[in-house]
Order: structure tokens, then C-alpha cells, then sequence
């Protein structure tokens, strides 16, 4: 144990946080998918029901949603500029804090794994 050092601890400390982070963006998935993932199905893919299927797609549908409200370039390459306007704006935010959510956590992660291999 006197051999880790502080840094060691810190990036132990950073990657279990981002291994919770991914744990609990599991969870607001499994809520996105219960209460706004068909109701965005409906009004953005014209009642096409594939991301409430399972967690898997509904975790990729939440990020695909979620970069549809951030960036209308991805709106306008999905073909859903004008519809997203039909969705209230807190949804459009929760999804957007689910993805920013994920990233970071995701981010903490692989920057360990990179910090780890660097140090030896």
C-alpha cells in the first residue's frame, strides 16, 4: 500500500467515478425509455418504435436524440429540424443532460485508461 502514490489514488478515485457516472446514466436511460423515449418515436420518427426495444437501442436513442436537440446539423441530417421544435424544451434538455452526462463519465474513464498506460 505505501507504494501507490497520490496521483495513483486520485486517477483510482476519477475512474470509479466515471464507472458510477456510467451506472446511474443506466438509470436515467431506463427512465428515458419508460416515460419520453416513445413519445419522442412518435413525434420525431413518425411512430417508428425502435429505441424503446431494449436498454441497449434506448441508450443509443437517447444519444441520438440528444445530438438531434444540440446540433441542427444533425437535426437536418435525420430529417427532424423542423419536428424537433414540436418537443417541449425540458424534455429537449433532459436528454441533452443524459448526454453530456455520459460523455463526461465516458471521458473519465478512457482518460484514466490513457493516464495509467503513460505513467507505467
Amino acid at each position: 500500500m505505501e507504494n501507490i502514490s497520490h496521483c495513483n489514488i486520485l486517477l483510482i478515485f476519477l475512474f470509479f467515478g466515471g464507472c458510477f457516472g456510467i451506472f446511474s446514466w443506466l438509470g436515467l436511460v431506463l427512465y428515458l425509455k419508460s416515460k419520453w423515449l416513445p413519445y419522442l418515436e412518435d413525434t420525431l420518427d413518425n411512430g417508428v418504435r425502435f429505441y424503446t426495444l431494449n436498454i441497449f437501442f434506448a441508450g443509443q436513442g437517447v444519444l441520438q436524440y440528444a445530438t438531434v436537440f444540440l446540433w441542427s446539423f444533425h437535426a437536418k441530417r435525420y430529417g427532424m429540424l423542423e419536428k424537433r421544435d414540436n418537443v417541449p424544451k425540458p424534455v429537449q434538455r433532459l436528454f441533452i443532460f443524459a448526454f453530456c452526462w455520459f460523455m463526461v463519465s465516458t471521458f473519465l474513464m478512457v482518460a484514466v485508461a490513457v493516464c495509467m498506460e503513460f505513467m507505467g
